[in-house]
């Protein structure tokens, strides 16, 4: 075994603030996501507040969607770093690329990043789910240009 598949998708390859705001945004959802029972629930707080009850409902479960078809689908576990932490991993990058480029409608080019992680037709479905998620947080970084973020805040931290 090679030491380098210990940190295959999460050796840092960035820092967070060096991204787009959209990227940023899909990559600390993905983590509030993949975090715990806390974090799901600010994560969902955040699109109910950006989209009211019903809307922000429909957009958290698509996001749980994309999410589930991740873990379950994919190659490989994907990995991520912690909330908190303000460089992101090769796996973040190919996620907030896959999701910036569906919610411009570069269905194709999105593609090829689900590719990375999924094989097949799993790859269209995820497409699919991370045009939705694309689109909501597009709509939702519009109306506030600062992301929501309603977990509370612990000192960035880095590696």
């Amino acid at each position: 075994m090679n030491v380098y598949e210990n940190f295959r998708g999460a050796a840092p390859v960035g820092q967070l603030e060096e991204l787009p705001l959209l990227e940023m945004t899909a990559i600390i959802y993905f983590r509030m996501m993949a975090g715990s029972f806390k974090t799901r629930k600010a994560l969902e707080k955040d699109f109910t507040l950006a989209f009211g009850a019903d809307h922000g409902g429909y957009y958290f479960k698509r996001f749980e969607e994309f999410f589930v078809c991740l873990a379950t689908k994919s190659r490989r576990k994907v990995m991520h770093h912690e909330v908190e932490c303000t460089c992101f991993g090769g796996d973040e990058s190919v996620i907030a690329n896959m999701i910036s480029l569906a919610a411009l409608g570069d269905i194709k080019d999105a593609e090829l990043f689900a590719y990375n992680l999924v094989s097949g037709d799993t790859a269209v479905t995820l497409v699919a789910h991370a045009e939705n998620i694309g689109l909501a947080l597009r709509i939702m970084l519009e109306r506030y240009p600062v992301p929501i973020f309603s977990l509370s805040q612990k000192p960035p931290t880095t590696h």
